[in-house]
């Protein structure tokens, strides 16, 4: 293979919006030429869009001063006054937009599609769906001081996040017909509770990196088109709440010696994606 088609290959597939792109182009054609049997009630799918998230303001305790529990060579070696204050605070932190990817598997409790289960009639307009998602979750670098030691500093994050939700679904339908009996045109609503998974790597100390996992919350909502039977495009709308702690040990915000100093912040976050989705 000639040189140039070897490095605009390893060029795309580095950037995860070219390949994404790609694979949604991919499957859009795929689905399209698939033969249909049966309207479908399972489903699974893919989507990509925007994710933007509210100021947010971390805390980290420092209430184990003398000595540290992670990283035990960034104990005190010398005599040191005791801290006199719980926590080290900051305000109005701002989160980067960042690109999100996810996929998602569903079933609405219908006795059409691949189970023929024997569900009461009413059921068809409920659901479960798990929804995966990855987004980068970085706090550009920005002037904040540190209270209650005033101390003035740039801070900076870069770190990801990953989303595993289970909701309950719920939907109806217009626009039917005799392929789409439920209605082409699907508005639907779900909520639920999920794990978040977050990496933070910040550089207020020598080491301050830590991979965590976290209970949340997430609602999305969202207009689905069944182009047919088995294939749909959806556009959506999620909330995203996650309160995410960091379990480090280092030296940090002008403090003399190691602490151990978890950090605790809330996120609230606002996505806005588009998808395919093949059902069976």
């Amino acid at each position: 293979m000639p040189r140039n088609n070897i490095v605009n290959s390893v060029a795309s597939f580095n950037n995860p919006l070219v390949t994404i792109t790609r694979y949604l182009t991919s499957m859009l054609f795929f689905l399209l030429l698939i033969p249909t049997f049966s309207w479908a009630e399972m489903y699974v799918g893919g989507y990509l869009g925007a994710n933007f998230g509210l100021s947010t303001n971390p805390r980290w305790d420092a209430h184990y001063y003398q000595g540290t529990k992670i990283r035990p060579q960034y104990a005190p070696t010398g005599t040191y006054a005791p801290l006199t204050f719980p926590a080290f605070n900051a305000d109005n932190i701002g989160v980067e937009p960042s690109l999100m990817v996810g996929g998602k598997f569903g079933y609405w409790f219908s006795r059409e599609g691949a189970l023929k289960a024997n569900y009461p009639n009413f059921m068809k307009y409920l659901g479960l769906e798990l929804d995966i998602s990855y987004n980068a979750l970085n706090w550009g670098r920005q002037n904040v001081v540190i209270s209650p030691v005033n101390y003035a500093t740039k801070i900076e994050n870069n770190g990801f996040m990953v989303t595993a939700a289970l909701l309950v679904m719920g939907r109806y339908g217009f626009l039917p017909d005799q392929e789409v009996p439920f209605g082409r045109l699907q508005p639907y609503l779900g909520i639920g509770p999920s794990i978040v998974v977050t990496r933070t790597s910040l550089n207020i100390g020598r080491d301050y990196k830590s991979s965590e996992a976290d209970p949340g919350f997430m609602v999305e909502t969202g207009l689905r088109y069944m182009i047919r039977k088995n294939f749909s495009i959806a556009g959506e709308f999620k909330y995203r709440y996650a309160r995410i702690h960091a379990d480090v040990d280092d030296t940090v915000f002008g403090i003399p010696y190691g602490l151990y100093v978890p950090m605790y912040t809330t996120y609230n976050l606002f996505s806005l994606t588009v998808g395919v989705a093949y059902h069976f």
